[in-house]
């Protein structure tokens, strides 16, 4: 989200470009819009305090559009690991309720 679009598109054409086999993982965060209701004030008010403390969200990308610049820099496996995939995943047995905000950061992984 500090990264502009192009330099998120470089540094995934040269992270493509690793060794065979390579697995590149990276969060991005979701248009505003798009993130669940009760979380988009929050993030309203955390892209407000980035912007005026001097470091803005500068890129928001939908699970589709970063797959599609993940293939298009040459990455030969794509996913998308959603916000409630990794709960699911990592936080469905903790009794204290701590997971990650939903439909907010999400994760790419992908493979060279």
């Amino acid at each position: 989200m500090y990264l502009t679009r192009d330099a998120v598109n470089t540094m995934l054409r040269q992270a493509a470009e690793l060794a065979a086999g390579s697995t590149f993982a990276m969060t991005f965060l979701l248009p505003l819009d798009l993130a669940a209701r009760d979380l988009q004030p929050g993030l309203q008010v955390a892209e407000k305090g980035a912007r005026t403390s001097g470091t803005p969200f500068l890129s928001f990308f939908t699970p589709d559009e970063i797959m599609h610049l993940a293939r298009e820099a040459g990455f030969k496996e794509v996913r998308h690991v959603s916000a409630a995939n990794l709960t699911e995943r990592y936080f469905a047995n903790r009794t204290d309720g701590l997971h990650p905000p939903e439909n907010a950061e999400e994760m790419l992984v992908a493979t060279t």
